[in-house]
This record gives structure tokens, sequence and C-alpha cells, in this order.
């Protein structure tokens, strides 16, 4: 797994160089060997509808890609980096599905955007009251409870947007 998180940032870099324009990776924070299932597939899918939505006069390039890391979305956006940062960290804090992707933006000199450099505050662990980073790197939670959630919030999010039971 981690050549291939080694062949995906090096490609996004070649990307970034490319175009010359801020580029967006989203991910699904799902741990485990198994990482391209069916839920984090159709999150995946989810969130490529909701950023669409939001950047499509502005996307350039977009790439669905499923590797070991699990399925992830590169994007090209013509827009200022900042300006997409901003939005994307309001996906992250208000979306259903926001607290199960990671949404990483880069600077058209390849320099990732941090959250906390605009103001915000660290992303906080949907399981506990610690910063996700800690939880992270501590392992504070058993990966079965990771999962139980983000497929609860999944579900949640089928039901209260479709208006049917997710299986």
């Amino acid at each position: 797994m981690e050549l291939d998180k080694h062949k995906r940032i090096e490609f996004q870099y070649k990307l970034i160089k490319k175009f010359n324009m801020p580029l967006v990776v989203i991910t699904v924070n799902y741990p485990g060997e198994n990482r391209s299932n069916d839920i984090t597939n159709s999150i995946i899918e989810s969130m490529d509808d909701i950023i669409s939505d939001i950047f499509s006069p502005y996307i350039h390039l977009k790439l669905l890609r499923i590797t070991e890391e699990g399925p992830n979305l590169t994007l090209i956006i013509n827009k200022d980096a900042l300006e997409i940062k901003k939005i994307t960290v309001e996906i992250e804090d208000k979306h259903i599905l926001g607290k199960c992707v990671d949404i990483d933006v880069y600077d058209n000199k390849a320099k990732k955007i941090s959250r906390v450099e605009l103001g915000y505050l660290p992303r906080q662990c949907y399981l506990c009251k610690n910063t996700a980073k800690k939880c992270i790197r501590e392992k504070t939670h058993a990966q079965d409870e990771v999962i139980q959630y983000i497929v609860g919030k999944y579900r949640e999010y089928v039901e209260s947007f479709y208006g049917k039971k997710a299986r």
C-alpha cells in the first residue's frame, strides 16, 4: 500500500506541473486492507457528484482510480486553491459523508493547503473529542469501530437522500 501512496503522490505532482492548476484528491478514511469495497466506492461516487456539482465550470480534469489505498478521485480545478480548500473544509465538516473522506487541496506549486492555515480547527475524530490525527497516530479506536461508523454514515446518507434503506 505504501508503494501505491508513493505512486499517487508522484502522479499528483506530475499533474500539477503539467496543468499548473490546483489539484484536489479525495480518499475515503477507511481502515484496514480491504479499502476498495461497495461502501468506499459508493462514498467516492457520492463525493464525485457533490464536488462536480460545485466546481463543474472549473474542472479541467477528473480521474477516478481504484488502488490498494481504495478508491480516490483526483481533480484539476481552475480556481483559487484557498477558495477550493474553504469549500472542501465545509464539505468535510458539514456534509453527512464529510467525515468519512479526506479532501486534500494542493496549489499550483504543489503546496498542500492546510485547514489550520485558513483559520479552521484541526479535524476532530468522529468517534471521540480528540483530533483525528491523534487518534490515527495512537490507534485509539478499533478498525471495526471505525468501519461501523463509516457504514452507518453511508446508510444514513442513502436513507435521507434517496429515501430508501441501504443494505
